[in-house]
């Protein structure tokens, strides 16, 4: 589903037959984005997106997961360095040390539970789900709720309920209720946070632990949104736990 479709959508959903209450946000000027979070609809429709995704992925949900292979630098890795939105972590599921084609899991650790830093560039495989964010994007442009990394994944199922979200942040006015929709959100919700994984992921018998790493098991990653040591925001870094007699 694209920008445009989505805000006409929500606006089906609303009680605003001549668009008193929520006019849509006018047509940019090209190159710059359609999407306005200033206007009232554009601005339900990414909370509502940032709410459903939430829910969703803490609820053990994994459609929008991204597996992506970064480099530290001084230890460190930031998700906002160079790059444009959507680059805000929500998620980070898990974290790997590469060494070259063999990828061993870490284990995280908090910011204040931090033994020995790494100033050294090490390759990381990270599995996450991005903050969704909408800004750049233009009427035609598909929603992405977890980055723009590959081809977009539809989920029609899940769009609705983003939709009818929305629409709920819009619609109450002098303590209104409307039933319907709280039905069709409960409805939405209930069915997406009980999707299967697809496909099922099925561990085949075999050794556990087969693929270890003396290396890779002294080294812990943890995460902190603004790093005044390294000056940047959204770091990943990682580091090695003190071991005594080395």
């Amino acid at each position: 589903m694209n920008l445009g479709q989505a805000r006409e959508q929500i606006v089906t959903m609303l009680d605003d037959p001549d668009g008193q209450r929520w006019a849509l946000a006018p047509p940019a000027i090209p190159p710059a984005p359609d999407f306005d979070p200033s206007n009232e609809v554009d601005l339900a429709l990414q909370s509502a997106a940032v709410e459903c995704v939430s829910l969703y992925t803490h609820s053990g949900g994994d459609f929008f997961d991204v597996v992506q292979e970064v480099q530290t630098t001084n230890g460190t890795f930031s998700f906002t360095a160079g790059t444009t939105p959507p680059n805000i972590p929500l998620f980070i599921k898990a974290v790997s040390l590469k060494d070259g084609r063999n990828n061993y899991r870490l284990h995280a650790t908090r910011e204040q539970d931090i033994e020995v830093d790494v100033d050294t560039a090490r390759g990381l495989r990270v599995r996450m789900v991005y903050v969704p964010d909408f800004s750049g994007l233009a009427v035609g442009d598909e929603l992405t709720y977890s980055g723009s990394i590959g081809a977009t994944l539809s989920w029609s199922m899940f769009d609705q309920w983003v939709l009818s979200v929305a629409a709920q942040h819009l619609t109450p006015k002098e303590n209104v209720a409307n039933a319907q929709l709280d039905q069709r959100i409960a409805m939405l919700q209930n069915s997406c946070l009980k999707a299967p994984e697809m496909p099922t992921t099925v561990t085949f018998p075999g050794p556990r632990n087969s693929n270890y790493s003396v290396d890779a098991a002294l080294y812990r990653w943890s995460y902190v949104a603004r790093d005044a040591i390294a000056g940047q925001t959204c770091c990943l870094r990682i580091h090695r736990i003190s071991v005594r007699g080395w």
